[in-house]
């Protein structure tokens, strides 16, 4: 991440009218540069904080746990569909979570916040009731792959947008804690559905997760607050940018990076469970592999978090995507119990390291006043990749087996690595040591 903090050169605090305006969604007029000294600290950063752990809890706890889901699907509901098809839903759920973020990002961008935030929540909890519904193959494509993937995905840009009005120094940390949410809610979330389902069935199982993402987004919706002012001057036509990269060859080659980790990094999550089933564990304690991994990420999440903040953000992802991609390639060997779990262990502390730091540089590279544009545009290329990883796995699966699809995983997130080493080569100018 680079070291220059443009965000903290002082300059004119905002209005109370701006402040006004912004909190009610209206769009306010061009005003100077954000503020002086950002908190680092006090209640509202915290709470927005808090927010934000509740935002990855819903959005990225339901994507993590759809190894659940494919296997409940593969053995009960959808037998007859292929992993690849199945594969689809958690992909395009996975991809719509990334896709939209451009359109929230440029709306957060020129002050519109709260309503869209409040929308997006609205519309995750129905489509999550409908699930419960669904019989055929593209009733699930629709409400849980496309629906609720857009929903959250309309959450998930602008609550990291805003994380950067609030946090400078500690913007690791605070980032960090963000993403445990994902974590628990990846522990949680398959834990709960498994469990239910025996007792009150599938359909009453998501409404009653449904009720629960209606309580944790209600504390989101009130504890979300942007600092500083909106830039409406830019208006919503240039949502999409793309000088953002063709003048800064830094964060092309970001983007590009995390286009091909991403490929590969939903490979182990996805197909945990059923390689395990595969290989004679116990489908009673297989689904549990995906809490494990998600619970241990935990910990990968939380410490790169904190180390980011002494190291840099860029120095942190590069460790945490080697071990990723060793694990990945790792990941066909296991063929027991102890196997899995071992792989479940250490993609968690790896993977939840990369997700814990992985966008925080982007936060540096360029100004605050198009960072929603900027960071929206990102995720949106990444939601790509996101959207063809599992599915391709998921054929080389069929065709190969599990072998194919961890080599094939293993190696985007390599070729991702060579592109975040160069990135760190051209920030720091060829210097070996540096803060990035």
């Amino acid at each position: 991440m680079p070291s220059s903090h443009r965000g903290s050169s002082p300059s004119v605090e905002p209005s109370h009218s701006d402040v006004e305006k912004q909190e009610n969604d209206v769009p306010s007029k061009p005003g100077p540069a954000p503020t002086s000294e950002y908190p680092d600290g006090g209640l509202q950063a915290w709470l927005v904080v808090l927010g934000g752990f509740m935002c990855n809890f819903v959005a990225f706890g339901y994507v993590s746990s759809y190894g659940v889901f494919q296997a409940y699907y593969t053995e009960h509901l959808l037998p007859n569909e292929s992993p690849s098809a199945l594969a689809w839903i958690g992909s395009i759920q996975a991809f719509m979570l990334f896709f939209p973020a451009f359109f929230g990002g440029a709306l957060f961008d020129i002050g519109w916040f709260k309503i869209p935030l409040l929308i997006s929540c609205s519309a995750l909890v129905l489509f999550t009731f409908l699930v419960g519904q669904c019989t055929k193959y593209w009733h699930f494509l629709l409400c849980q792959g496309i629906a609720s993937g857009f929903a959250g995905g309309m959450m998930f840009s602008p609550i990291m947008t805003v994380l950067g009005h609030w946090w400078l120094k500690r913007r690791g940390l605070a980032y960090g804690v963000i993403a445990l949410g994902s974590s628990f809610g990846g522990v949680s979330i398959p834990i709960l559905v498994r469990r239910l389902i025996p007792r009150v069935g599938f359909p009453w199982t998501m409404r009653i997760l449904g009720f629960l993402f209606l309580a944790l987004l209600t504390i989101l919706n009130l504890t979300m607050k942007r600092r500083l002012p909106a830039n409406p001057g830019q208006g919503f036509k240039t949502a999409w940018d793309h000088r953002l990269f063709t003048q800064n060859l830094v964060l092309s080659l970001y983007v590009l990076a995390g286009f091909f980790a991403f490929l590969g990094f939903y490979v182990v999550i996805i197909f945990i469970d059923i390689a395990a089933v595969s290989h004679g564990v116990d489908a009673n304690f297989s689904f549990y592999l995906v809490s494990i991994l998600n619970g241990v990420s935990a910990v990968g999440r939380l410490s790169a978090g904190r180390i980011s903040d002494v190291v840099g953000s860029g120095n942190t992802v590069i460790p945490s995507l080697i071990a990723s991609a060793a694990v990945t390639y790792g990941f066909p060997f296991a063929k027991d119990r102890t196997g899995f779990i071992l792989i479940a262990i250490f993609y968690g502390l790896a993977s939840g390291a990369y997700i814990a730091t992985f966008i925080v540089p982007i936060y540096g590279f360029g100004e605050m006043k198009d960072l929603g544009k900027r960071m929206g545009m990102a995720m949106t290329l990444g939601s790509f990749a996101a959207l063809a990883g599992p599915p391709i796995a998921g054929a080389l699966v069929k065709s190969h087996g599990y072998s194919a699809a961890g080599y094939f995983g293993g190696t985007c997130m390599i070729v991702g690595l060579a592109l975040i080493i160069t990135v760190r080569f051209l920030h720091l100018k060829g210097a070996v040591i540096g803060k990035f």
